[in-house]
């Protein structure tokens, strides 16, 4: 439930709703790239990450390429904060969505008490609590989401009716082949991306041992088969009702107000609200470790560097100040949301794809590649991390012309990190 609940966040709940709503059930298909990318790390990952030991990727990494070193570690873990800004940026989107639509809250307010609150979340609780309440979070989220769509599909007629109606609108909407480009870049960015979401792997750190790994995901994907059932039909029952909504991510909103009315919709909404603070909490835990534990306590000693914060005392206040640096930070990137992808779920698909770019090539040679280097994997990283950045930045910019527009960043950062690792890694040898 834990693995579900750091996934299932705004993206899924407000920003995959607003892609149902936009290119119809077609989209559900992205949801086959998140299973293959799950169960390609409960094969070849996750128990592998979580057998090695450690607390971190950035961990695993400095022991797999020189005991404690200091260059990857720290690389990596500077590298992990700085992409997880973007995804807390997210989650803050939509939360000011949320808290404009139930308390008619100003959007940028919104997203301030939500960086408030989810901060507090983190600071008073810790790994432990952060695990229990997922679960809690996540029992009560598929009452709702049930509910919810059991209430939708019969306010339209039945699912006949609903498929009907909204084939009427546009037959594409009803189409498993309704925007494949998106579907596809996306499908890729999400499936490599959660194969190694370090924000998940703080989760399997945690768990008892490899075959705890193991039993886990396949049950996650389990829970969210049911959710990904019932947010692409809350998806098309918001286009049946609302054909015209400028912003396709205020589709659950308007939808949970009118089903519900605004008592019963206001708290369903806010039900949403805990699941972004569960997420977000999860994103400052990690980025928080990233810091402190990797890159102060253990990067900066290793590579000879003098650190006043080294003691216990030192790493906690390092802990808390990373902590609230991490929660404040996207809060100003908000403001800037367009160049980041405008939609909820697209500023999701970024985050995956620079995970992707960053991550996913590095570990796997750390996990099967004897002759990797670790000069190999600093340069994958580095050029993974910023061919993924680039590639965005001339999508943002309409510089790309097609068919290069519809190509994920995801693509060219994981083949430039894959070239970089091979190409100074043989040099190396």
């Amino acid at each position: 439930m834990s693995l579900t609940a750091t996934q299932v966040s705004a993206g899924t709940m407000i920003g995959t709703i607003g892609i149902h709503y936009t290119v119809g059930i077609g989209f559900a298909l992205v949801w086959v790239g998140i299973w293959l990318g799950w169960l390609f790390s409960m094969f070849f990952i996750a128990p592998q990450l979580r057998e090695a030991g450690g607390f971190t990727i950035a961990n695993f990494l400095a022991e797999r390429f020189g005991t404690g070193d200091g260059h990857i570690r720290g690389l990596a873990a500077v590298f992990i904060a700085l992409i997880y800004l973007v995804y807390t940026t997210a989650q803050y989107v939509a939360g000011g969505i949320l808290l404009e639509a139930v308390f008619g809250l100003d959007q940028f307010l919104g997203v301030v008490l939500v960086a408030a609150l989810a901060l507090s979340y983190t600071v008073l609780g810790g790994m432990l609590f952060s695990v229990y309440s997922d679960a809690i979070q996540v029992l009560t989220l598929l009452v709702g989401l049930v509910t919810a769509t059991t209430v939708a599909v019969c306010d339209v007629g039945g699912v006949g009716q609903l498929t009907d109606s909204v084939a009427a609108i546009d037959q594409q909407l009803v189409s498993l082949t309704g925007a494949p480009a998106l579907t596809l870049g996306l499908a890729l960015s999400f499936g490599f991306g959660i194969a190694i979401a370090p924000f998940e792997m703080s989760r399997v750190y945690a768990m008892r041992d490899p075959e705890t790994v193991r039993r886990a995901i396949p049950l996650s994907i389990g829970i969210q088969s049911i959710i990904a059932v019932c947010i692409a039909t809350i998806g098309l029952v918001a286009r049946l009702r609302f054909p015209g909504l400028d912003n396709p991510d205020m589709a659950v909103v308007k939808l949970s107000l009118d089903l519900f009315g605004p008592l019963v919709g206001g708290l369903l909404l806010l039900a949403v609200v805990a699941g972004i603070l569960s997420t977000v909490d999860s994103v400052l835990l990690v980025s928080s470790a990233a810091i402190s534990h990797d890159l102060f306590k253990k990067a900066f000693p290793a590579a000879g560097l003098a650190d006043p914060f080294s003691d216990e005392q030192g790493v906690a206040t390092i802990t808390r100040l990373v902590t609230v640096a991490a929660a404040v930070i996207p809060v100003g990137f908000t403001l800037f949301s367009g160049y980041l992808g405008g939609l909820i779920q697209l500023i999701v698909a970024l985050y995956t794809s620079l995970l992707a770019g960053t991550l996913f090539a590095p570990v796997l040679a750390g996990l099967y590649w004897t002759e990797a280097t670790k000069s190999g994997v600093i340069s994958g990283m580095g050029a993974g991390i910023v061919a993924v950045l680039c590639w965005q930045l001339l999508r943002a910019t309409e510089s790309l012309g097609d068919p290069l527009v519809s190509v994920d960043p995801v693509v060219p950062g994981l083949l430039v990190s894959v070239l970089a690792i091979a190409v100074v890694s043989w040099v190396d040898l």
